[in-house]
């Protein structure tokens, strides 16, 4: 009975509902005794007074419903004792109409006092309240009834509304204590779900950068040429021993400014734009032309600085782990890059025309493809689809999420009122370009303007013609 609600939640939830059905179940009992009083009244006006006694007892129950304060209940118990003990007087004082004491229209006013204890704060709270509401009701009730000549029976309607009303709040109590017992355990189950995806995710970026790092540059010193190291690939491995070092080297690090892109032989070529120079693709496509690979980048780089930092660097190293398996793999020197975008993804697809391959028939310990590329950009919410066959190259196509581009307003060029001559040629403004326009007064050889002056008229421009 908890209703999916959190677990500081669920015993004020339960107790206001419980609340507000006992208060709802009181007023409707007033309203069917003053119904039927009003009814008897037509031929024994003297039980006005009654109507005067519900009527006071529904307004205190009001107030009490939507302040809950205790001296309000106690209020109501006082008024509601008082008048359980006239409408009881009352009403049985009728001559020839109620044969015994436990008739329902003389159980109402009991069985709405008997409800103040749906609104205790707790389930025994409610059974108190509900207890001395029902025993000072019956001791009203049954001092009303000596004073008459009709018979006491035991009233069974309010006896039952007290029961099922104690029963209700001590089954919701009990409810209470198991939910309120079995929240730790939830939480905890919560808190391992969790832990275990994050050591799922941690794993996952573990193996990724491994084979980014150690297993990539291990390959590199193999198949580098004996003698001394490139300056490439020396900055490749001061880069990969740095990032092995760093005891962060697993949190989301932000490429554009905490790194810059390594120095490279490339540098003499013509400078990048700065959106993208400072992306981790830029960075990566440096680091394998350090190794020899021939890299075209065409397409719309600039859309790069659209990525978050987190993204940047994992589709960095994707295209890296892309390109580097055309060196070792493809037996081919040259890959090219292409770059495409749109209002809410960001697309590269790397291509290369050497022997292909077939993904399925990939060795169970590859982690390139699997791990480094696959799994980091699914990660990221994208996708990635690849296009190979032996002997036919390879398209990798790499698809991630990325911001949307803000669209700037074109600036409005501000309409300059240049001052001129009377009679000059630029006086009309409908003249202001002389290859547009023919001034009014001027013909269309090289006439000139009727009001001006020969020092200053500027001659009219010839037809093309």
């Amino acid at each position: 009975m908890s209703l999916g609600l959190p677990g500081h939640l669920v015993q004020r939830t339960l107790a206001r509902a419980i609340a507000r059905a006992a208060h709802w179940f009181a007023l409707t009992c007033f309203s069917a005794a003053i119904l039927s009083v009003s009814i008897l009244t037509l031929r024994t006006p003297e039980l006005w007074i009654t109507i005067v006694v519900v009527a006071a007892m529904a307004t205190l129950l009001i107030l009490f419903t939507r302040h809950r304060r205790i001296p309000l209940a106690v209020a109501y118990l006082l008024v509601g004792t008082l008048g359980v003990y006239v409408f009881t007087a009352t009403v049985l004082g009728v001559p020839d109409v109620f044969p015994a004491s436990n008739m329902f229209l003389v159980a109402l006013p009991k069985m709405a006092l008997v409800m103040v204890g749906g609104a205790g704060s707790t389930a025994l709270a409610g059974v108190l309240w509900s207890t001395a509401a029902f025993l000072v009701a019956e001791a009203a009730a049954l001092l009303a009834i000596v004073g008459t000549t009709v018979p006491y029976r035991p009233d069974l309607f309010t006896l039952s509304t007290y029961l099922v009303l104690v029963g209700v709040m001590v089954l919701a109590g009990i409810d209470r204590r198991a939910s309120n017992a079995a929240q730790p355990a939830i939480h905890r189950a919560v808190q391992d779900g969790a832990n275990r995806q994050l050591r799922d995710a941690l794993d996952t970026r573990a193996i990724a950068l491994l084979n980014d790092t150690t297993v990539s540059q291990l390959v590199a010193l193999s198949l580098a040429e004996p003698g001394a190291l490139s300056p490439g690939l020396k900055a490749s491995l001061r880069d990969t021993l740095t990032t092995l070092h760093d005891t962060n080297w697993l949190a989301d690090i932000d490429a554009r400014t905490t790194t810059s892109p390594q120095p490279t032989v490339h540098e003499q070529a013509p400078t990048p734009s700065p959106a993208w120079r400072s992306s981790a693709v830029y960075t990566a496509v440096e680091r394998c032309r350090d190794r020899g690979l021939k890299v075209e980048v065409t397409g719309d780089r600039d859309a790069l600085a659209r990525l978050d930092a987190g993204s940047d660097r994992d589709v960095g190293l994707a295209v890296q782990q892309c390109l580097v398996n055309v060196i070792l793999h493809a037996g081919i020197d040259s890959a090219e890059l292409a770059i495409e975008s749109d209002r809410s993804t960001i697309s590269l697809l790397i291509t290369d025309a050497g022997r292909g391959f077939t993904e399925s028939e990939s060795a169970s310990d590859r982690l390139g493809l699997r791990q480094s590329v696959r799994r980091r950009i699914e990660q990221l919410g994208g996708s990635v689809l690849i296009w190979s066959r032996p002997g036919a190259g390879a398209s990798v196509r790499l698809t991630v999420p990325a911001e949307t581009p803000s669209i700037k307003p074109k600036p409005t060029l501000p309409t300059h009122h240049t001052p001129v001559r009377p009679g000059s040629l630029n006086a009309n403004p409908a003249n202001a370009n002389p290859a547009n326009a023919t001034p009014t007064n001027a013909t269309p050889t090289n006439a000139t303007p009727t009001n001006a002056t020969p020092t200053n008229a500027t001659p009219a421009p010839r037809n093309p013609r």
